[in-house]
């Protein structure tokens, strides 16, 4: 089980994405596993505004997007929204020198499920690696493989 952010998943679904990229090899991984993967609710929305950015600044087209949009659909992530990690957040984010409150969302879940967070903001790895559960797609797939 891990919990994904949207900087993953973008990764993964973006029309000009790298197939051979760790997140592909990741969720591939997962894939056959058979892994469940999760995030929280405000998921969907943070992709498919990143994807518009794309779209905005004419990085892919309004087809590419849409495709990629339903890509990320249907990717198999269970989404939550629970209080609790709400409340987590805040908490975190107070204490992190005022981070991202979306951010800390993820890494509330994290916390909660006593699973790892994997993602591509190396900000939120940096700020928060004495915690031990942020972690980058390719020390993912380095901690699968050990």
């Amino acid at each position: 089980m891990a919990i994904v952010d949207a900087s993953v998943v973008v990764e993964l679904v973006a029309p000009d994405a790298d197939d051979a990229a760790p997140v592909h090899v990741l969720f591939d991984q997962w894939d056959q596993a058979g892994e469940v993967l999760h995030a929280p609710a405000m998921l969907p929305l943070e992709v498919m505004n990143a994807l518009l950015t794309g779209l905005r600044r004419g990085r892919w087209d309004g087809q590419a997007a849409d495709a990629a949009a339903g890509f990320a659909a249907s990717l198999p992530i269970s989404l939550h929204d629970e209080e609790r990690d709400q409340h987590r957040a805040w908490e975190l984010a107070r204490r992190y020198d005022n981070h991202p409150i979306y951010d800390m969302l993820y890494v509330a879940m994290a916390q909660r499920l006593r699973e790892p967070l994997i993602t591509l903001d190396d900000k939120l790895r940096r700020r928060l690696a004495h915690l031990g559960l942020v972690f980058r797609p390719e020390e993912a797939l380095k901690h699968n493989t050990d």
